[in-house]
């Protein structure tokens, strides 16, 4: 069975597609051969060198064409079934599975990142939740780092358990140096006590502008890769 993470979040614009090129980097370190995905993604066109997909692409520095790592593109940053709405286009669910088949024959670990959070509509009858189910993967959830976290995570824990998604932890991202929150030292305690999940790290704030390099370092400082990859059941 191939083996692969699910990278979702309690929200937009918390450092999703930081956090998958992170973990892809830090599991290539442990031997990995690790490939990316971002089914469907919105706000940029497809080879904006600011989209997700190609961001994704350039900080892994994988070689498969962005085609391969997107399968939905809009421009317009809203959710992606209204984007599609705009467009004319219905997200095909088996379309995007088809795809991620055939990246799950060439490597064997896939990350992949989904659009906003868990309930994040595809369509009518389809959300984020869905794909994850479908695809099978065990799910890791970004999660900002201030005050509200905790129900945020919690709600995204009680919708996976409730869609039969396993989870792998927590990740709370973008933790600014500048930052004055007395929550800050206790959130990563109250999410593990009410998900029952571990928070497997805390990233700090990298800025806009960071190389592959300093992106994989942060990510081997800050998030305890052994704990992952043991959890998941993968072997030191």
């Amino acid at each position: 069975m191939s083996k692969g993470i699910f990278i979702t979040a309690t929200g937009t614009e918390i450092g999703k597609t930081v956090i998958t090129a992170g973990l892809a980097l830090a599991l290539k370190e442990y031997g990995y051969h690790v490939g990316v995905m971002k089914p469907v993604q919105s706000g940029h066109l497809l080879h904006e060198k600011e989209s997700d997909g190609m961001r994704l692409k350039h900080w892994t520095q994988v070689d498969d064409p962005i085609e391969q790592i997107v399968t939905y593109s809009f421009p317009e940053p809203v959710a992606p079934q209204l984007a599609a709405e705009i467009h004319q286009v219905h997200i095909d669910e088996y379309f995007i599975l088809d795809q991620w088949k055939q990246l799950v024959t060439k490597y064997d670990v896939v990350l992949i990142e989904g659009a906003g959070g868990l309930m994040t509509p595809l369509s009518q009858r389809y959300c984020i939740a869905d794909l994850a189910c479908d695809i099978g993967f065990p799910l890791m959830v970004v999660s900002p780092p201030l005050l509200g976290t905790i129900n945020h995570s919690a709600l995204t824990a009680f919708v996976a358990h409730q869609s039969g998604l396993s989870l792998a932890g927590f990740i709370l991202n973008g933790l600014k140096q500048t930052e004055i929150d007395p929550s800050v030292p206790h959130n990563a305690r109250f999410i593990e006590q009410i998900t029952r999940s571990p928070v497997l790290g805390t990233v700090p704030w990298l800025g806009d502008c960071f190389t592959p390099e300093t992106l994989q370092q942060a990510i081997q400082t800050h998030v305890d890769i052994p704990k992952l990859i043991s959890r998941l059941g993968w072997g030191a």
